[in-house]
This record gives C-alpha cells, structure tokens and sequence, in this order.
C-alpha cells in the first residue's frame, strides 16, 4: 500500500537537496539576511547558531588513508525537520529561533508550528528558496509527527512530554526519527551548546583511491613487514 506523505512534507523532500548542497557559508549569507526583524535576543541566537555552523562543519575535513587514499569528511543535513514548542512561558520563542536557525545551517528545510511559527517563517522566507521553510496549523502537528520521511523533530517542552514524544516516534515506521528536546526554557542550556548543531546533521565520507592498480596490495605488503 502507497502511503501519501503530507504536502509540507514532499515539498520539503523537493527542495531539500538543493538546499543542503549550497552549503554553510551559502546557507549562512541568505540567513543572515534574515535577521534585521527579529528582536535583539533572537537575533543574537540567530547569529551565534549560524557563526557556531560556519566554525564547526564549514569545512570538509581530509584525511589520509593507510593505503593511499585520500578521505573527506564533510557533513550533511538530515532531512526534512519539525520545529515546535509546547512552551510558552520564557525564552520559548528565542528557543524556537535558536532551533529554526540551528536546523536550517545544517542543510535541513524546516516545518514550524501554529501562529508563532508563522511569525517566523515570514520574517525567513523572503530571503531563501521557496519550500525551504514552511508552517502548519496546531490542528495538522500530529499528521506530520507520524510522517514516514519526518527526519527530525526539534521541541521545547517538559521531561514528561520529551518521554511520550520519544516513545511515539519509537513506535511509528519509516525513517528514524531524531528527537532533539530542550527542557530548559529558561535558560536554554541545550540549545546555547556548541554540540547541539551536530544532532542535526549527518556525516559523509567520499573515499578517493589515488594510487596505482595494485598499488594498495603492495602498501598493505609493506606495511606488514614491520610488524
């Protein structure tokens, strides 16, 4: 049986390619574009959640192998991600920033939730390729929380609802579904971690083999002789 994913989700599917290939520093120039209209506070979770990416999975990193090939370790974004808070109290609207902003320098395109994240999403979708960012209605959240090709959900809320959550996504079929809570919405201590960005992406390596044919037998050979 051929299970219809949620519009949101097959745009985001659409665009998402696209979007993660540009890469940080591409991702970064049109979003900081975006940060004229939102308060300082946000503004200023926008901006270091951007400078965060740019120092640490900018560059794709090169590592030499034992035979001869060279490896590149770079990152890439998961898929399509599901921004919401159950909070509302707090910093919760700088949390959901600092989680937009988070997801979408990864390379992720990004589904918010109810009137805040509308808020959001006009003040970003002027400045970046349509799809990239969209919104639902509160009433439509559990239909994208059970989509197959969800990669990710990223929420403000309480221990209790991070349990049921995660053990909801544990349930369902489909693409593993990354759970990334904040319980703290008072002081974000999740979200202000330099780490928090990496739950967001996934790592990629191309091998290219440099060496003659053969060449790797005959390094191996060697190799074993100073054993």
């Amino acid at each position: 049986m051929t299970i219809v994913q949620p519009i949101q989700i097959q745009v985001a599917q659409k665009v998402f390619e696209s979007w993660d290939k540009i890469g940080v520093n591409g991702r970064a120039e049109k979003l900081l574009n975006t940060l004229a209209s939102f308060s300082n506070e946000e503004k200023k979770m926008a901006t270091w959640q951007i400078n965060n990416a740019q120092k640490e999975i900018a560059e794709t990193r090169v590592m030499p192998g034992p035979t001869g090939e060279r490896n590149e370790l770079s990152n890439q974004g998961r898929g399509p991600f599901l921004c919401m808070s159950f909070v509302e109290s707090g910093k919760a609207k700088v949390g959901l920033v600092g989680q937009v902003f988070t997801a979408l320098i990864a390379g992720n395109p990004v589904i918010t939730v109810g009137p805040t994240g509308q808020e959001i999403m006009d003040l970003i979708s002027p400045f970046v390729p349509e799809g990239v960012i969209q919104n639902i209605a509160e009433s439509a959240q559990d239909s994208l929380i059970e989509a197959n090709h969800l990669a990710g959900i990223a929420t403000l809320c309480n221990p209790i609802q991070a349990q049921l959550l995660s053990q909801r996504l544990a349930a369902k079929g489909g693409l593993i579904c990354q759970l990334i809570e904040e319980v703290d919405s008072e002081n974000l201590s999740v979200i202000a971690k330099p780490h928090y960005l990496l739950r967001f992406v996934t790592e990629r390596t191309v091998s290219n083999n440099t060496t003659a044919i053969g060449g790797n037998a005959t390094l191996l050979e060697l190799g074993s002789m100073n054993d």
